[in-house]
């Protein structure tokens, strides 16, 4: 799905453009997905399992930008992509047809600026008007930032998956189910 770009404005008194991702943000966005994967644990991927060619993501991309139920929405920052967030279908059996998923991640540099919650609130209202009434989520316990950010948006703890991630130093992690009613 395209949306029309959007200008938003920081906490710091900078601004962010937020526009729908393109297929030339291919090489962008896997540098990106690395360098947001080194800069926190609570990402789903190591920066060296990013292997996406710049072909692969491009198909991917322009296959978000042709999914009428979704998009994977980009946000810049003096040029650089800084953040993103996407919507997803749960599925299209009538049954799943009313739940969405979503995924967000930023920039280390770029946390605290509200840039996560514009992203959301770009993400919220595009679910409304596409007649979603449940979106989902998950989130890494001790990823506090961001559940905090969630819970200020409405979203409510579902469940726990004990030990979902499991970390090269053998250590583990929960991760939190939350769900939000629209």
């Amino acid at each position: 799905m395209h949306l029309a770009p959007e200008t938003v404005s920081l906490k710091n008194g900078k601004t962010a453009f937020l526009r729908s991702a393109e297929p030339g943000d291919a090489a962008a966005m896997i540098d990106y997905l690395k360098a947001a994967a080194g800069e926190t644990p609570f990402l789903l991927r190591y920066p060296d399992e990013v292997v996406l060619t710049e072909e692969d993501e491009r198909r991917f991309l322009q296959g978000r930008l042709n999914d009428p139920s979704g998009i994977l929405l980009n946000a810049w920052m003096d040029g650089a992509l800084a953040a993103n967030c996407a919507l997803m279908s749960k599925g299209r059996q009538r049954k799943l047809r009313h739940r969405a998923e979503i995924a967000i991640a930023v920039r280390k540099s770029c946390w605290g600026l509200g840039l996560g919650s514009a992203l959301l609130n770009r993400v919220l209202t595009l679910a409304k008007a596409l007649g979603y009434e449940q979106l989902e989520l998950e989130v890494i316990d001790g990823n506090d930032r961001a559940l905090r950010l969630y819970e200020r948006l409405g979203f409510v703890q579902t469940g726990r998956t004990p030990r979902a991630f499991r970390y090269d130093d053998g250590s583990y992690r929960d991760e939190i189910q939350m769900v939000l009613r629209l």
